[in-house]
């Protein structure tokens, strides 16, 4: 069962939603501010897109991808899912955490959740020092051990001026029950919310828009599966962009380059050569013009923390501009 996915398309089932009342706002703030849990000795900090994540000790990342929908998306989420490790793969403790970029929490609960396609069940402010939102929903799932429903709850926290937080927990998939995240989750998921930080970096124009298939283009002709963002560590695991072009063949080579945005980096441009492999159509997903090829861009050459760099293939500018981080 694919939460993430689940979690994208769901329809509302219910609408109660109405503004806070003066009492309750009163309420509000004539109580005073809990503080904030902390983030035990013994957890790890996750850096990804300049946001320093706290995970507990032995929780990895599982999955970064940008959010698909079924139509062209100029801001889509970038999701991240994190998983202990070690743990037995069809329960363990996970979680997900969504990057939404030009939004306010208050536009994102009304547009996503009241008004838009998400699930709805309530949603409450989590009083604490910093603006938190909790929102839950309900989804529904099915596979071969069953089918049932479960809760999930989002909290959502303003992470800097431009980007809100999502962190979502999720009920156990048990058949013929509802669920409900467990309090263990609940309590790392408050620590991670309230303790998430946006790290000062390079001002990057990292391309995010999508077209309808989910691939990141700006031109529509060149594209990059997943994310335009890595971190100057990743080239020491191999880690690359994909990069596919509508129109390419297995074995066909282009000359790429890469143009640096700023000054973070002491190379003003990085360029080679690089020949496409294949890439088939996924089993069970339907084919789109971008699939049969594609073109691994390695990271290590461009590897430098904080920087910026424009792509350009064969001479010409693609639009899509790449971040590598810390």
């Amino acid at each position: 069962m694919n939460r993430v996915a689940l979690c994208f398309v769901l329809a509302i089932a219910t609408s109660a939603c109405g503004s806070e009342s003066q009492q309750a706002l009163h309420a509000a703030a004539s109580t005073p501010t809990p503080a904030p849990p902390t983030v035990p000795s013994d957890w790890q900090r996750v850096t990804a897109y300049d946001i320093a994540i706290p995970l507990p000790p032995g929780w990895e990342k599982t999955l970064d991808t940008v959010g698909k929908s079924d139509r062209s998306d100029p801001d889509p989420p970038q999701i991240l899912q994190f998983v202990e490790k070690g743990a037995n793969s069809a329960g363990a403790p996970s979680l997900s955490i969504w990057i939404w970029g030009s939004s306010s929490v208050d536009d994102l609960v009304r547009t996503r959740f009241v008004d838009g396609n998400l699930s709805f069940v309530s949603q409450a402010r989590v009083p604490s020092a910093r603006d938190v939102r909790e929102v839950i929903g309900r989804a529904s799932w099915s596979g071969p051990q069953g089918a049932g429903t479960y809760l999930a709850r989002h909290l959502l926290a303003q992470v800097d001026a431009a980007r809100v937080l999502d962190v979502i927990t999720y009920g156990a998939a048990i058949p013929g029950t509802e669920t409900e995240p467990t309090p263990d989750m609940r309590r790392i998921q408050e620590i991670i919310v309230h303790n998430v930080q946006s790290r000062p970096g390079v001002a990057c124009p990292r391309t995010r828009s999508t077209d309808a298939f989910g691939v990141i283009t700006s031109d529509g002709t060149t594209g990059i599966l997943d994310r335009t963002y890595s971190n100057a560590s990743a080239f020491a695991l191999g880690e690359v962009f994909v990069m596919v072009r509508r129109g390419s063949v297995v074995g066909q080579s282009v000359a790429v380059e890469f143009r640096q945005i700023g000054t973070s980096a002491p190379a003003t441009w990085v360029g080679y050569g690089v020949t496409a492999e294949p890439r088939p159509t996924p089993p069970g997903v339907r084919a789109t013009p971008w699939d049969g090829a594609a073109f691994k861009l390695a990271v290590k050459p461009i590897g430098f923390v904080d920087s910026c760099w424009r792509l350009i293939v064969d001479g010409a500018d693609t639009g899509i501009v790449l971040q590598v981080g810390p």
